[in-house]
């Protein structure tokens, strides 16, 4: 007697693989959105969602729904000027096309998760029908985000035009690009299988551009001068002269692609946005039959990408902090380090090792040497002397952005300090030395790039040659050196805020748990960012009076110049931020003798 025949699976159709994939991405929705919800019973991820809640809707919501219940405002900036900007939209486009080709050495990879690599790809599908799977999920994200900024930031009320027609600008722009790189990692596979190495390719793409370059720049130096002392006068002429640059061929026939591609967002009327979308799509599919029919071999590389994404999410949830790829080869060291000598100075050689052969001394001086030569060349010749003002407005703005955000995201260094508490504990070191040790390595790196920018400012503003009669070599070099003297240990006291929170809200600092995403870590981070400028704002109050006060001393009373005060004053501001940074130091080393690191790392 025989048994009942084996059931043989029924053939997968198109319509069966479709509602397949519906289910797996509604399910995988979901499940995120319940875990997201059910991690708000935690503290820190409840008070998150709070703050980042409250922070969406007084700062966007609340004036979006103003805006709606108002009426349209009226366009910032008038129609004849809108034009003006796409051009230079398109160079960025353009700059970041060109980064997707030269910068990445990764093979083609899909994203997707361990799970769903070992679901799908053992299946019988087709590997059109899996990009298509990618493709149409990452859409998901694209509209939302495209919808959200549209939606957020009103483009209406500054270049005229409606929220949907920004959304839909957006949403072209962000898919043609999310194609452009799966398409160009595609290229880069089929390069490594013909044996083309990632820096061969380089070679050949940066020798392309260079070609590029090289013409536009030959053909405009005989049809374009050089900006005069009118042509950057404000920022509209600055504008005016630019998109005068990228207007002209061949510079125009490069960034056409680029300006078709972009067109819609700065579209003005209904009519204006029809006739830009036509070459928008176009770009569009396009990319799409490039992606699609492309037929190269990404399983291996997806499967990698998805166990590197397990990992990190693994140590994340285990408290760690992201795991970082080793080294391809060994790296130089920056400096001999003695034998014997100071703790700090041993974590500072292990710092600039594990950040690359690139931020080293000879770099810096190499950088220098390049501002002074390109500065007095630049100074040399009154028809050149106003193109000091473009490096001269970079720099101020670098450096401002430097000083506010660069200890923000510096921190991320020393969150690796609590995987590693554990050991350093073990080891014959004080707590101070810990905490100076892992400060020293952002504090030097900030300090040197922070001192670059102000030799770019102080090389730009000699060159320009102010005719105000304070703005003399003895008073910018004077305020260059103040400024100078305060530089590192204002560094260092800011890097010792966002330590401190690290060691005294382990579990808050963010990373650990199901993932850094969603308003409730952006809530995290906010509560954060505002503890972090408070403390900061408290810790400067006795700097300032101080330097301030020697400052009106010396010039009211002592009667001494600028030249003079600013350095003294300076110098005892630099003071009083030592003495802080030194009692912040000794506050984390306690700290850090008494961090259990068993109980207060879950």
């Amino acid at each position: 007697m025989t048994g009942p025949a084996p059931m043989t699976p029924a053939p997968m159709t198109r319509a069966g693989v479709t509602r397949a994939f519906v289910y797996l991405q509604l399910t995988s929705t979901f499940n995120s959105l319940k875990q997201r919800l059910l991690r708000l019973r935690q503290p820190k991820y409840l008070v998150g969602a709070i703050a980042g809640g409250a922070y969406m809707y007084f700062f966007f919501f609340r004036r979006v729904l103003q805006a709606g219940a108002s009426g349209r405002h009226a366009p910032v900036f008038a129609p004849d000027m809108v034009p003006q900007f796409a051009p230079i939209a398109a160079l960025g486009l353009f700059v970041v096309v060109v980064a997707a080709w030269l910068v990445p050495s990764n093979r083609a990879a899909l994203r997707f998760s361990e799970a769903e690599a070992a679901f799908l790809f053992p299946a019988p599908i087709a590997r059109r029908t899996l990009i298509h799977f990618s493709l149409l999920r990452s859409q998901i994200a694209i509209f939302f985000s495209a919808f959200l900024l549209a939606l957020l930031f009103r483009r209406g009320s500054s270049f005229g035009g409606g929220p949907l027609q920004h959304a839909a600008g957006l949403w072209l722009v962000m898919s043609t690009l999310n194609l452009h790189f799966l398409g160009a990692s595609f290229v880069r596979e089929r390069l490594l299988d013909l044996g083309i190495r990632p820096l061969l390719r380089r070679v050949l793409v940066g020798g392309l551009v260079l070609v590029v370059i090289a013409g536009c720049w030959w053909w405009l130096r005989t049809h374009v001068s050089l900006p005069g002392r009118f042509d950057l006068a404000d920022t509209g002429a600055m504008r005016n002269y630019v998109t005068s640059v990228l207007g002209a061929p061949p510079v125009s026939w490069v960034l056409a692609p680029f300006v078709a591609l972009i067109a819609p967002l700065f579209a003005t009327d209904t009519a204006g946005l029809l006739r830009a979308l036509v070459p928008a799509v176009l770009l569009l599919v396009v990319h799409y039959v490039w992606v699609v029919r492309s037929n190269v071999s990404f399983e291996e590389a997806s499967i990698d990408l998805a166990r590197r994404r397990a990992e990190r999410i693994t140590a994340m949830r285990e408290g760690k902090q992201r795991l970082r790829d080793a080294p391809t080869k060994p790296r130089s060291a920056p400096f001999r380090l003695a034998p014997k000598g100071h703790v700090p100075i041993a974590f500072l050689w292990k710092g600039l090792v594990a950040m690359g052969p690139f931020w080293r001394l000879r770099t810096w001086l190499i950088a220098c040497a390049i501002v002074i030569v390109g500065g007095y060349w630049l100074a040399a010749d009154p028809d050149r002397q106003a193109m000091l003002i473009v490096p001269l407005i970079c720099a101020g703005m670098l450096g401002s952005w430097l000083f506010l955000l660069g200890p923000m995201i510096m921190q991320r260094g020393l969150r690796r300090t609590l995987d590693h508490l554990d050991i350093l504990k073990a080891s014959p070191l004080r707590g101070w030395q810990i905490a100076l040790g892992e400060v020293l390595t952002p504090m030097v790196v900030m300090t040197f790039v922070e001192w670059l920018l102000l030799l770019v400012l102080v090389v730009s503003m000699l060159g320009l040659g102010h005719s105000r009669p304070q703005i003399t070599v003895a008073n910018v070099t004077m305020a260059a050196t103040g400024i100078a003297l305060i530089v590192p240990p204002l560094f260092g006291l800011m890097l010792c805020v966002p330590f401190a929170a690290l060691l005294y809200f382990p579990a808050w600092s963010g990373g650990s748990g199901t993932g850094g995403r969603g308003f409730e870590v952006m809530g995290q981070r906010l509560v954060f960012s505002a503890g972090y400028l408070l403390a900061l704002v408290l810790a400067l109050v006795p700097a300032t009076l101080l330097g301030g006060l020697a400052w009106l001393l010396m010039t009211s009373l002592a009667g001494a110049s600028i030249a003079v005060a600013l350095p003294v004053a300076a110098l005892i501001a630099s003071a009083t931020l030592i003495v802080e940074m030194v009692l912040a130091i000794d506050l984390l080393g306690r700290r850090i003798d008494r961090f259990d690191v068993s109980q207060e790392m879950r």
